[in-house]
């Protein structure tokens, strides 16, 4: 295996996460924007449809429901940057220790 084929299949999406960060979090002028982003395993088989995809995740670290207009807007602003929704729910909830806030989950093509 080639030094270039271990670096491309290892690649790190920190950089992409941080700067789709940078735009939400300017865009919408909220500082409880977070984003995730990685690849599906390269070991897919050829047929698999998320082979050469890859995923990610904002979540918005706020103690209440993002208001609707807002949520759909980052929602067309993350389908216009080309990324596919994928899912996502627009609640916060609080049970215990666990919480579950608002977020938005996302494909994109490698």
């Amino acid at each position: 295996m080639k030094l270039t084929d271990i670096i491309l299949e290892n690649r790190d999406y920190r950089v992409e996460a941080n700067k789709l960060e940078k735009e939400l979090r300017d865009t919408y002028n909220r500082d409880d924007i977070h984003v995730s982003m990685g690849a599906y395993s390269g070991s897919r088989s050829a047929n698999d449809p998320l082979r050469d995809k890859g995923f990610g995740k904002v979540t918005i670290r706020s103690n209440e429901d993002v208001p609707n207009g807002e949520y759909k807007n980052m929602k067309n602003f993350l389908t216009a940057k080309g990324y596919e929704i994928t899912g996502g729910a627009n609640w916060f909830e609080q049970e215990d220790d666990r919480y579950v806030f608002p977020d938005i989950k996302f494909n994109f093509q490698i």
